[in-house]
Formats: structure tokens, C-alpha cells, sequence
């Protein structure tokens, strides 16, 4: 049988991925956790993985939470300076230009949440055209600001007119939390999906919790629907879940069995 790791890396090897991969989406939508599931794939694939926290909107549910643990798993992290790491401002380090440079890492960017996080490319459009890159819109069909095609479509333009780059690939990260059932999940990447289509854009993953990935797996077989399903695992926990501080204990399990 596989290991998580072995699963992964499978996951990441169906694509090339460029330099630079950059990932945003709606508030709420999972942008974060696809950062650290993609770094953990790249990173078993045998990648060497920088991750780029420049999300500009959200300072208290970002990469610099888990940066400290995330290093201890191998990953270079690149956050704000330390003086200014949880300062409610849009900063983003001038390091991010460097590692854009460093051709011995690929660079994963945390954007921040809905159109305007995606200013914080902006500066860095120049380059991330010149070393080639991969504009990912994670998208939960469940949140308002992404529940139909039209929407999903709207918040691309937007967020594609500030930063001056495309959005040229989707990932399904559609759930309601814990409530989310095996038809949820069906139904919020049969929305992806057609919203891919209509878009003419790929659709990489559909994530899914991993106690629902084998019943969602053989309801889209039924349904003749194919798309790479990923077992989604959890690494930014809310304030009032348990192992809440700074999300250790998921990642520290993880490397455990690693």
C-alpha cells in the first residue's frame, strides 16, 4: 500500500510544474492548506520547495503561523520581516524577488484571499512571466463569492486586471466543513468542473477529505466524471479546534510518519 507521501508525489507527477506557482482564491476558500498539501507533494516528488507567505489580506491565518514547523519538515519559508511578521499591513518581502531568481528551489506564493490579495504579484510580474509560472484559483463552490460559473468567472477577471497575470488552471476545494457529505462533494466538483470548461481551464485536483476520497472516487467512476482526487489533509487549524497553536501538532504528525 502506498504512503501519503508515495500518494502525493504520484499526484504532482501528472503535471510540469513551472518555477513559480502561485495560489489564491476567495476568503475561506483553502488557498493556504493547497500551498502546504502542494509543497508536502512537490517536496516527496523530490523537489527543493520555498514557500512564499505574501498574503496581504489575512495576517492571522497565513504560512507565518507554521513557518518555524514547516522549516523543521525541510521547507524554506520566506515570511515579512520578524519586527513585522504580525503586523496587520500589507507587507511582502523583497525576498520573494530573490528566491524568483534561485534556480535550485521552486517557489510556492501564498496570495492572499478575493481580487485585491492578488496586488502583491504585481510587483513581481516582470519576472514570474520570465521564469514561467502557474496561476492557480482554488475555488469552493459553497462560498458565495464562488457559487456559479458567472461568479467564479467574475472574481478571475478581477483579480487577472490587478496583478497583470492569468489565471490558467482551477482547483476544486469544495466543502462545508465537517458537514461535508460524499454527494457535497460530488456536487461541488461537478460545479468546478463546469466551471473549467467554460473557462477553458484545467482543473488539477478536486481535494476531499480522506475518510470521503474512496466513495467520492467511485461516485464520479459512476458518474463518467474524471478528475485527480486528492486526500486533502488539514494544516491551519481554527482558533477554537483542538491543537490550534500555530497547527504543530498536524504537521509534526505528519512528518512522524513520514
Amino acid at each position: 500500500m502506498a504512503s501519503h507521501e508515495e500518494v502525493l508525489a504520484r499526484l504532482v507527477e501528472r503535471y510540469d510544474w513551472p518555477k513559480a506557482v502561485a495560489v489564491t482564491g476567495a476568503l475561506g476558500s483553502g488557498k493556504t492548506e493547497w500551498v502546504l498539501n502542494l509543497a508536502v507533494g512537490l517536496q516527496a516528488a523530490g523537489d527543493k520547495v520555498t514557500i512564499a507567505d505574501i498574503d496581504i489580506i489575512n495576517p492571522y491565518f497565513c504560512i507565518r503561523q507554521v513557518s518555524e514547523t514547516l522549516e523543521s519538515k525541510g521547507l524554506s519559508v520566506i515570511t515579512i520581516p520578524d519586527q513585522g511578521k504580525w503586523l496587520d499591513m500589507p507587507l511582502v518581502t523583497p525576498k520573494v524577488d530573490w528566491a524568483l531568481h534561485d534556480e535550485t528551489s521552486r517557489l510556492l506564493m501564498d496570495i492572499g484571499g478575493d481580487a485585491e490579495g492578488a496586488l502583491a504579484l504585481k510587483q513581481f510580474e516582470p519576472i514570474i512571466k520570465k521564469v514561467g509560472y502557474r496561476l492557480i484559483l482554488v475555488v469552493n463552490s459553497f462560498r458565495p463569492q464562488t457559487s456559479t460559473i458567472f461568479r467564479i468567472k467574475k472574481m478571475m477577471e478581477k483579480m487577472e486586471n490587478i496583478c497583470g497575470l492569468e489565471v490558467n488552471a482551477l482547483i476544486c476545494n469544495s466543502h462545508l466543513m465537517k458537514e461535508t457529505t460524499v454527494a457535497d462533494a460530488v456536487e461541488g466538483i461537478q460545479t468546478v468542473i463546469e466551471a473549467g470548461q467554460a473557462l477553458e481551464l484545467p482543473v488539477l485536483y478536486a481535494g476531499v477529505d480522506s475518510t470521503l476520497a474512496s466513495a467520492v472516487e467511485k461516485k464520479l467512476d459512476d458518474l463518467s466524471i474524471s478528475v485527480p482526487i486528492w486526500p486533502l489533509s488539514r494544516y491551519m487549524l481554527l482558533p477554537w479546534e483542538d491543537g490550534y497553536m500555530w497547527s504543530s501538532r498536524k504537521l509534526n504528525e505528519d512528518k512522524s510518519h513520514s
